[in-house]
């Protein structure tokens, strides 16, 4: 019988062959869930007696820790620790771990080309063509990159190797608020410290790089939405609950801000939304141009 037990909760994988291998040595078994581990009460069931957890999605809040009568570590496959109660788990004297590099090109080639989608309105002008509607007719206006202000909120290394990236479609600015880097390190990367408020009014473009705290959580609220330029894109690649997506949703329709690139909500899946309405002054009557302001 091994020695040790790790249950694997959040499945997805085409192989768990490279943990095994790694596992033997020291007489570890690894177990694989039945199922994608989705309710508290279906981590219990999988892992309740295993001596370590690896994780992604799946709720690791106190409940499950109290239930886990042998467990001494869980690590979480990504960056993000926020589905464990850490609290809870020093209470314990359970190392939680997570992945620091995971993800780092992928999240930010993610980001960039949501943000590019909505710059160059790629979605709208597809489902235009497919409606009949030609490239000269679509009225939606189409922004520029160059000379544009990018705001970063957050700088660790998703947004670092975003910002990378984005200097090649020449920023006239980029602007980064992050309390935990130094103001010298953002610089260095040919930055500037900024504070929230000049992150929001300032940026043509705000991609949010930072993880879910108490701190953070609707930290892109109604309020900072209204400081935005009316022109402004925001992207989130990061966590769902950054931002307050009734807001969001408001300032849509109101055009306070011209489009958003969500690849993450506060809820997973998202509930069912009307189709935001935009009202009729956003509709320009001229034809499709790119905007050089």
């Amino acid at each position: 019988m091994p020695a040790f037990k790790v249950s694997v909760v959040s499945l997805g994988y085409a192989s768990y062959d490279l943990e095994r291998s790694l596992l033997s040595r020291i007489d570890a078994e690894l177990v694989l869930a039945p199922r994608d581990c989705l309710t508290e009460e279906e981590v219990i069931a999988a892992a309740r007696d295993a001596d370590a957890v690896l994780v992604r999605e799946a709720p690791i809040g106190s409940r499950v820790i109290r239930a886990l009568t042998r467990c001494r570590a869980i690590v979480r496959y990504g960056v993000g620790v926020d589905n464990i109660d850490l609290e809870a788990a020093k209470m314990r004297h359970i190392y939680v771990a997570n992945v620091p590099g995971y993800g780092t090109e992928e999240v930010s080639d993610h980001a960039a080309a949501l943000l590019l989608a909505c710059i160059r309105r790629l979605l709208q002008r597809d489902a235009c063509l497919r409606r009949g509607i030609l490239e000269s007719d679509i009225q939606a206006p189409v922004y520029r990159t160059t000379g544009k202000i990018l705001g970063l909120l957050g700088y660790g290394q998703i947004g670092r190797a975003f910002h990378r990236k984005w200097k090649g479609f020449l920023p006239g600015r980029v602007l980064v608020f992050d309390p935990e880097v130094a103001p010298e390190v953002i610089r260095d990367n040919g930055a500037e410290p900024a504070t929230l408020e000049e992150l929001f009014s300032c940026s043509d473009y705000l991609s949010l790089h930072a993880p879910l705290t108490e701190k953070t959580r609707h930290i892109v609220d109604a309020d900072r939405l209204n400081c935005m330029k009316p022109t402004a894109i925001l992207v989130n690649t990061a966590r769902g609950g950054l931002i307050d997506e009734d807001a969001l949703a408001a300032a849509l329709a109101a055009g306070r801000i011209a489009g958003a690139g969500l690849d993450v909500f506060e809820k997973e899946p998202p509930p069912r939304r009307p189709p935001v309405a935009f009202p009729a002054e956003r509709r320009p009557e001229r034809p499709c141009r790119v905007v050089f302001p």
